[in-house]
């Protein structure tokens, strides 16, 4: 018995981080919305020793590692899990919350589906916090849409509001890498993010519109010194010819309602609709 599942791409516009002792309640508060593309996940039992492949590279993946010896055991008979991700790790599209889900499904699936969907999310949740490379993707991957979490936490245990938006394309461009672990440490920045991401919270919480998500979250990268300078100009590019857009939390990434002509000057432009289904098992 094979498995396959797939998890959408998620893009936070602004975030609060809420830290607790126990990962299950640990997260963070914020918004974000879902892609339609995203990562799959397919296991291949024809190997004799457990590896991943992400892209079709050999590749170390703690966080789904985690959630393989979690559901599956550690004497969990190998295999090759192999990763497609239609987005770049490390930009701001939370792959490795995709990937975490997409392995826990796929897993699942390989055992007949004997392990719940609540199960799976919360020990991707906690994957993500224990290895700081995530605090709220996994809640709006699971649910898919635009998502706002009002309470930390995995799904099921954090709270969390679907904002009904239509299914709008969005474009974006990808200008660097940043680790959010790295951010995550940094006290004084931190300190700064969770104080404006609170209060773009309480804000969108009266005015759920995706247009003023937007709007937030342009003010939440500025306010908190996130946003670098050519991912600025990228903003302002797109401003200037009339659009929407802001900096992906947390990569060196510009995404835009609309087709985002404006961003070809600064490189490749991707290109997606808003993504309404969330992680799911795929016919294998």
């Amino acid at each position: 018995m094979t498995g396959s599942a797939f998890a959408p791409a998620h893009i936070t516009g602004f975030f609060a981080v809420m830290p607790d002792s126990e990962p299950l309640r640990s997260g963070s508060i914020g918004c974000g919305l879902c892609l339609e593309v995203g990562v799959r996940a397919e296991i291949d039992t024809n190997s004799s020793v457990f590896a991943i492949t992400l892209n079709g590279e050999h590749t170390d993946f703690p966080t789904v590692e985690h959630v393989l010896t979690e559901l599956l055991g550690a004497d969990r008979p190998p295999f090759t899990l192999n990763l497609t991700s239609d987005v770049r790790p490390g930009f701001g599209f939370g792959v490795s919350g995709a990937a975490a889900l997409a392995a826990g499904f796929a897993g699942a699936q390989m055992y007949d589906g004997d392990i719940s969907k609540r199960e799976i999310a919360a020990v991707a949740h906690c994957a993500e916090v224990v290895n700081r490379t995530g605090m709220g993707d996994v809640a709006g991957q699971c649910a898919g849409g635009m998502v706002m979490r009002t309470a930390p936490g995995a799904p099921g245990v954090g709270v969390m509001q679907h904002i009904p938006v239509p299914p709008d394309e969005v474009s974006w461009v990808c200008l660097g890498e940043i680790s959010t672990a790295s951010i995550l440490a940094e006290e004084d920045t931190m300190q700064c993010v969770n104080e404006m991401g609170g209060r773009a919270l309480e804000a969108l919480k009266k005015r759920p519109e995706l247009e003023y998500f937007m709007s937030l979250s342009r003010k939440f990268a500025v306010e908190t010194g996130l946003i670098s300078s050519r991912a600025l100009d990228a903003v302002e590019a797109v401003e200037a010819q009339g659009g929407m857009a802001s900096m992906a939390m947390l990569g060196d990434t510009v995404f835009a309602l609309g087709e985002g002509e404006a961003l070809l000057e600064f490189g490749d432009v991707g290109h997606s609709r808003i993504g309404f289904v969330g992680a799911h098992c795929l016919e294998s």
